[in-house]
């Protein structure tokens, strides 16, 4: 199962994904082309979170897109849960490439980016805010009231799989 997390700047995406690396004891971290990730048995989590201003998938390469086929590879040898978050994956390939559940934090995230102090550009935030836009109106989403909820439902997802997988076994 693939997870992709959208929704404006500063609402609370990178700090989903920091849970979710504290929560399930993500020590490995990977490397296959341009994609950096954490990783454990059956979770990888798509980023580089390094407490940085702009971590997760902001530090990838603009380019990352181009690896995405060795990628899909790896993750569908590995068979876990795959969640990427963010504007490097908000976008066509990715999604018709990786099948994934898109999640939806609303919100418009100015106090996140208060909170960081975050300088980006009206311009920046406006473009941002065009993609998740058009993401929620070209395919179907799970819109979630803030970072919590989408926390929630991320975990349940990985729950319910790995109840499946003990049936399986």
């Amino acid at each position: 199962m693939n997870i992709l997390i959208i929704g404006n700047c500063g609402v609370g995406k990178t700090w989903v994904m920091k849970k979710l690396i504290e929560q399930h004891n993500m020590k490995l971290r990977g490397k296959l082309g341009m994609f950096k990730f954490h990783y454990n048995e059956d979770i990888t989590i798509v980023g580089k979170y390094d407490g940085s201003t702009f971590e997760g998938s902001d530090k990838l390469s603009m380019a990352v897109m181009r690896d995405v086929d060795t990628f899909k590879t790896w993750c569908d040898a590995k068979s876990g849960i795959v969640v990427a978050e963010g504007d490097r994956f908000m976008n066509k390939n990715y999604i018709d490439k990786m099948r994934p559940l898109i999640i939806q934090i609303q919100g418009n995230g100015e106090a996140g980016r208060i909170m960081r102090k975050s300088e980006q550009t009206e311009r920046h935030l406006k473009a941002i805010n065009t993609r998740v836009s058009n993401i929620s109106k070209q395919f179907g989403i799970v819109k979630v009231y803030d970072s919590n909820h989408c926390l929630k439902l991320i975990n349940k997802q990985i729950d319910e799989r790995r109840k499946l997988q003990k049936v399986t076994r």
